[in-house]
């Protein structure tokens, strides 16, 4: 019952016996416990020193109990100090981490990990690890089981946003898409692409990691990347891949569904803005006002993650718009 508040079996059966009887001298106490006298002398010293009991004035020297709620509480209070204690030094040495990282050798920056069971445990890892968010490239084969991340629905529960791209072709299993169906009703922000260019899982910007090689045998080994340029350029790429992918949402079938493509009115005035006419040329041909015309392109431009209209016509001919 006291044990986590630091208690042994004999201090515990000391204390317990006090409280549900009163105060005792050590020959009563020893006689209520069935310990020995060695073991209630022991006992009742360390309840002293932790703050459990008191000793009554002599000549009838008798040991008595604090309550429970304050001495309980005593010891809470004491263990919050020192775990802040271990916090504040766990700070310390994530500040000195950081500080040198700069100075590490390339065999601390990269880590090769070998093994399926080692790469699916990698991976955990960087899930763990994530403080802010997890970003991933998705593709087959898979180094870990296709079912439900129950790692990362505990993550999302705690406050981690997860983005994940997967590829087209991950897609066309069915047991995997419903894996799927449950991470985004559960918060994911997912996207689709064609052809990823490569398999990721990057945590806020402490750990990535990737596979060797794309291969049948990729789950096999993998590169845990810390803190460096190439973690940097890698958080790049999965950014890009993002821009770019075409967003996710679960339909009311309980199934995924990707953003809705363009009417045919907006396929036309794409068409006639790459053709290079103006707002006010693209509204007089439609019979729009220019304000409805920028309103429109606006919305284009949003549902494609374009930032530019020349972006936005270069996402409109990668996904079949035009």
């Amino acid at each position: 019952m006291l044990g986590p508040a630091g208690l042994s079996a004999a201090e515990e059966a000391a204390y317990l016996a006090l409280v549900r009887q009163g105060g005792a001298t050590l020959t009563q106490l020893t006689a209520r416990t069935g310990l020995t006298p060695a073991q209630v002398r022991r006992a009742v010293l360390s309840l002293q020193r932790k703050g459990f009991v008191h000793h009554t004035p002599a000549p009838e020297e008798r040991v008595v109990p604090v309550p429970p709620e304050l001495a309980v509480e005593q010891q809470v209070r004491r263990r919050q100090e020192e775990l802040e204690g271990v916090r504040a030094a766990a700070h310390r040495l994530a500040q000195e981490a950081r500080s040198r990282a700069s100075n590490r050798r390339t065999e601390e920056l990269i880590e090769i990990v070998s093994g399926r069971a080692a790469v699916a445990q990698a991976f955990d890892r960087l899930q763990r690890a994530a403080r802010q968010q997890m970003r991933v490239l998705v593709a087959p084969p898979y180094a870990v089981p296709k079912d439900v991340n129950r790692q990362q629905l505990e993550r999302q529960a705690a406050g981690i946003t997860y983005r994940a791209v997967y590829d087209v072709d991950a897609l066309t299993d069915p047991g995997f898409v419903k894996s799927v169906v449950v991470h985004v009703q559960e918060g994911e922000h997912a996207r689709l692409a064609h052809g990823l260019p490569t398999k990721l899982a990057v945590a806020d910007r402490e750990l990535a990691l990737l596979p060797l090689a794309w291969t049948r045998s990729a789950h096999d080994a993998a590169l845990l990347v810390h803190p460096c340029g190439l973690l940097d350029a890698l958080i790049a790429l999965f950014e890009t891949v993002w821009t770019q992918a075409t967003p996710l949402s679960v339909a009311d079938s309980a199934d995924l569904a990707a953003a809705a493509t363009v009417s045919a009115a907006d396929r036309h005035l794409l068409s006639l803005l790459v053709a290079g006419l103006t707002d006010e040329a693209v509204g007089a041909r439609l019979g729009l006002s220019r304000r409805t015309v920028v309103r429109r392109v606006q919305h284009l431009m949003e549902l494609s993650n374009s930032r530019s209209r020349m972006q936005l016509g270069w996402q409109a001919r990668e996904r079949g718009w035009l």
